[in-house]
């Protein structure tokens, strides 16, 4: 056990460690905030829960965590509101839910950048730079998107950002639970734990072709548009309801949120070994620095680590 409620864990939802300090950063559903764990683990392990003054909507019923480059990480937003989508932050203690923090201030919140075409978001992961993959609930596709430069602490000038909806990728949402995503940079394929169908996709992201822009560019972004025909294809079906996955020594590990196991399978989709956890509602899950599986039980308010 790493964390539970004492440390400030309230209804979390998926986790991930800053490749560039170690620190294991949490996601609430409960309060929207997150929790940052430094020493996870170890017995000079510390924890402090912080709240983003704005986070009502740049964090709105947050769903995931993914960490890219630069100490700069993204989240999926499962809010029910059309101006919704993921969201960039620092995480720079300096900055995250410190700047931007005065009521009436000229700065909303300490957010980097949020574009906003998927609604009830329920997974993200890193691609590159600042590029992410969301699992788009409202609409039932993956789309990519790309930041670009971020606009800077509280800012709201998204009109760089590049999005791009890869029509067809049919993923469907279970209310509540996550479905994450997880991004093979070697090889370009994204995994993702498409929950309602109760199995894994592969996406070649590489592939498809472009149907031009798209209606519904809230952000004015220099491009919102369609993919259609990239190779996507089911990898692993008869699952319950899929929702964290982690990819390790080309290894992918899912957790079951309906049957509380964690799964490991090769990448050819065969099935390598199977275990039962005691959580009563599995989330996301992460690879640490230890190389072992951390993973969140939201019921419990708990961070577990998975010792041989």
């Amino acid at each position: 056990m790493i964390g539970t409620a004492d440390n400030g864990l309230d209804f979390p939802r998926d986790l991930d460690f800053s490749p560039e300090t170690g620190l294991l950063w949490v996601v609430n559903l409960g309060d929207e905030g997150c929790v940052i764990f430094e020493d996870a683990g170890t017995e000079e392990q510390t924890s402090e829960l912080r709240l983003d003054r704005s986070r009502g909507h740049f964090m709105g019923e947050v769903s995931g965590i993914a960490f890219g480059v630069d100490n700069f990480f993204a989240t999926s937003q499962e809010k029910d509101d059309s101006f919704m989508g993921p969201t960039l932050w620092l995480a720079d203690l300096d900055i995250f839910a410190t700047v931007g923090q005065e009521p009436g201030g000229d700065l909303n919140g300490s957010h980097m950048d949020m574009l906003h075409v998927s609604p009830e978001g329920m997974g993200i992961a890193h691609e590159r730079d600042n590029v992410y993959w969301v699992f788009d609930g409202r609409n039932d596709d993956l789309v990519r998107y790309d930041f670009v430069e971020d606009h800077g602490p509280g800012m709201s000038d998204h009109t760089d950002g590049i999005i791009r909806r890869f029509l067809g990728t049919d993923v469907t949402r279970v209310p509540g639970v996550p479905g994450h995503l997880v991004y093979d940079k070697r090889t370009d394929l994204l995994y993702v734990a498409d929950t309602g169908a109760g199995r894994i996709t592969v996406l070649d992201t590489e592939s498809g072709s472009s149907t031009g822009p798209l209606p519904g560019n809230l952000d004015d972004c220099q491009e919102y548009s369609g993919v259609m025909g990239a190779d996507y294809a089911t990898l692993v079906s008869d699952l319950g309801e899929p929702s964290g996955i982690a990819l390790h020594n080309d290894r992918l590990f899912v957790s079951d949120h309906q049957t509380s196991e964690l799964i490991a399978f090769n990448l050819q989709g065969d099935e390598l070994a199977r275990m039962d956890t005691p959580a009563e509602a599995i989330m996301g899950i992460t690879i640490g620095p230890d190389e072992k599986i951390w993973f969140v039980d939201a019921a419990k308010n708990q961070v577990v680590r998975i010792d041989p």
